[in-house]
């Protein structure tokens, strides 16, 4: 999924509340490489949330709302990287990009499925996502990840000097 210097964005959408449901106990509980059943963290913009508080979300969604189901792969070393800070970093671009509130329910995945650490995302968008926005989505999500580790990288040169 991730290279070493741009992020990917991969999405796909649906405007049924079930699909966005499945959707999220897909992020939540997809299965490790061993086959067996993974319980992961859910968050949003506000910190993490539960499963039915996820539900809710969507169930409260305004009429037309699309569910854009993402995945964001950052560049880099991801292991040691902030995952949420990333995808909050990202969102937040999207939310000024189209002028609207974007909520999302996320999950970091950890290299248990794949080579790479990534979030599944799904994001409540009322209207239409265009091309330069999932351009947007890739610039921002490559640059945090990058701030992140030239961060990462300073507080270990001072540790060490």
């Amino acid at each position: 999924m991730a290279n070493n210097t741009t992020a990917i964005i991969k999405a796909t959408y649906t405007r049924e509340r079930g699909a966005a449901k499945a959707n999220i106990r897909y992020i939540q509980h997809r299965k490790g490489r061993d086959g067996h059943k993974l319980t992961r963290e859910l968050f949003g913009a506000e910190g993490g949330i539960n499963r039915q508080e996820a539900y809710q979300m969507v169930d409260d969604a305004a009429k037309g709302t699309v569910f854009f189901r993402l995945i964001i792969s950052p560049p880099q070393d991801t292991h040691s990287l902030n995952l949420a800070e990333i995808t909050a970093q990202t969102m937040h671009t999207l939310e000024e990009r189209i002028g609207k509130p974007c909520p999302y329910i996320a999950a970091a995945h950890a290299a248990d499925h794949t080579p790479y650490h990534h979030v599944h995302c799904l994001a409540l968008v009322r209207g239409r996502l265009e091309p330069q926005d999932f351009q947007s989505l890739r610039q921002r999500a490559t640059e945090a990840a990058l701030e992140q580790r030239k961060e990462r990288d300073r507080q270990q040169e001072q540790q060490k000097g």
